[in-house]
């Protein structure tokens, strides 16, 4: 478990630091090309791409992955007693459990559902709030491209792992001696699968 997330901490890092800095440049573009342009609707379309993207750069900045940077405090947790042990295991454990469910999240359903809906609601404001119908199935296009590709480059190791965890329990058969009555005995077969 603990050597999956060592082993994510690069991709988690390289993904958070990636998607940051490609929305800060998006902001930066079009912050630029709001102030330049000369036509209306290409500093609107600007303005809302802004505030859009601005949301995505403070989702991935204060959601990031938390193996991205929780591993190392764990690494460093003494395990000179049995109790130290115990602490770093369920410190380690209960990141493990963090950042599966994250990475399963990410990867749901759910999620694709709700990029497309913000993408949509951004898109049906341009169109018919704003009247740019070109720019709002370019925005439409490209928003759910960009949401697409961040949740497929997003690391996935722990929800596999954990996935094949869950699949992979062997069939547990334990055969137990009990006692009957005052002088009689018996077997008891307990599973758990």
């Amino acid at each position: 478990m603990f050597s999956t997330l060592e082993a994510q901490v690069g991709n988690a890092r390289l993904w958070y630091w990636g998607w940051s800095g490609f929305y800060g440049a998006v902001i930066a573009g079009q912050t630029v090309i709001a102030a330049t342009t000369g036509n209306n609707g290409t500093r609107t379309a600007a303005h809302v791409n802004v505030v859009s993207s601005s949301f995505g750069l403070l989702s991935t900045l204060f959601f990031p992955p938390p193996v991205g940077y929780d591993v190392g405090p764990i690494r460093d947790m003494p395990t000179g007693t049995p109790e130290e042990r115990a602490a770093r295991t369920a410190a380690i454990r209960a990141l493990f459990a963090q950042e599966a469910s994250k990475e399963r999240f990410y990867r749901s359903p759910w999620n694709h559902l709700l990029g497309l809906t913000v993408n949509a609601a951004v898109c049906a404001y341009l169109y018919w709030g704003l009247h740019l119908g070109g720019r709002a199935l370019l925005n439409l296009v490209a928003g759910s491209a960009i949401w697409e590709a961040q949740i497929w480059t997003s690391p996935n190791a722990s929800a596999e792992l954990a996935g094949a965890l869950k699949d992979e329990t062997p069939l547990h058969i334990q055969v137990v001696p009990i006692g009957l009555g005052s002088g009689g005995a018996g077997v008891a077969i307990i599973g758990s699968f």
